[in-house]
């Protein structure tokens, strides 16, 4: 009998889910890109994001499933449309390792025929320390393959300013502690204001998770904000599900009609949020 991470190490018992990240300018939202979202072994208590990974950081295998990740990630990301940019979590530790998780990463993407620049990797640190210098290097050679770089968790844990600093992110994950609720709350607009304008002197854009209410996303604009990610605007769900309701195009149609722009339908998505109650979806 398979252990239960040598279960977890197969891509095949992983399922991947997708998160639409939302441009919203002027009163109109648009999906700028799809965060990818793995989930464990159906019919077990690893289907849960959080502990899922919690098992994973516990037994030190970090570098192991984000390679597992990356290789179901990439089978489900050749069902979309080839302009649609996917974000993948990837631990610092794993960039920090020296273990050829890059030329792993590169090697995947490019035999599905991905592009590497539609790729947006989301540093995840749950540990005090990593290797800075070989993240650094990991970083870079991303960048030189036209990967985009995310700090993940932006105000928690350890992305912190050093982190800012080492990996230099193109965008900032802010978590959703500080988002939700950020209507009525002073201190929080307050932490907001100072994060969205620390990136933007560090050459970064902020992206916004976890906004609770229409008033959330109005004092996310007053500030700046313009990339949001939340439960509201639609949670992670399977491809399929995203195509049927219209936020994602079929290829297999869209080859066949002539290309439009897609505006944004309001869905009730109330269903999928039931179904998501007291899951992890930022991993």
């Amino acid at each position: 009998m398979k252990s239960i991470l040598e279960t977890i190490l197969d891509p095949m018992a992983l399922s991947v889910c997708f998160q639409p990240i939302f441009e919203i300018r002027g009163g109109t939202k648009h999906i700028d890109s799809l965060e990818a979202l793995v989930r464990g072994p159906r019919g077990t208590n690893f289907t849960r994001a959080d502990i899922l990974f919690d098992y994973v950081r516990r037994k030190k295998a970090e570098a192991a499933v984000d390679r597992t990740c990356v290789a179901a990630i990439c089978n489900a990301a050749s069902r979309l449309p080839v302009e649609t940019r996917v974000n993948v979590n990837v631990h610092a530790a794993t960039l920090g390792h020296g273990s050829g998780f890059v030329e792993f990463f590169k090697r995947h993407v490019k035999e599905r025929s991905l592009s590497l620049d539609r790729f947006t990797l989301e540093i995840v640190e749950h540990a005090p320390t990593c290797n800075v210098p070989q993240l650094t290097d990991s970083i870079i050679e991303l960048r030189d393959s036209g990967v985009r770089i995310a700090l993940d968790d932006v105000g928690l844990g350890q992305s912190n300013y050093r982190m800012m600093l080492d990996c230099h992110p193109q965008y900032f994950k802010l978590d959703a502690y500080f988002v939700r609720g950020l209507a009525g709350d002073s201190k929080r607009m307050a932490v907001v204001r100072s994060l969205v304008a620390l990136a933007g002197m560090l050459d970064s854009v902020v992206v916004a998770e976890g906004a609770s209410s229409e008033d959330d996303l109005l004092r996310l604009a007053e500030v700046g904000v313009t990339l949001v990610q939340a439960n509201i605007l639609c949670p992670a769900m399977p491809l399929e599900e995203l195509q049927r309701l219209g936020h994602v195009p079929d290829p297999k149609v869209v080859a066949y009609a002539a290309p439009r722009q897609r505006p944004f339908r309001a869905v009730d998505h109330r269903e999928h949020l039931r179904m998501a109650a007291g899951q992890s979806f930022y991993t």
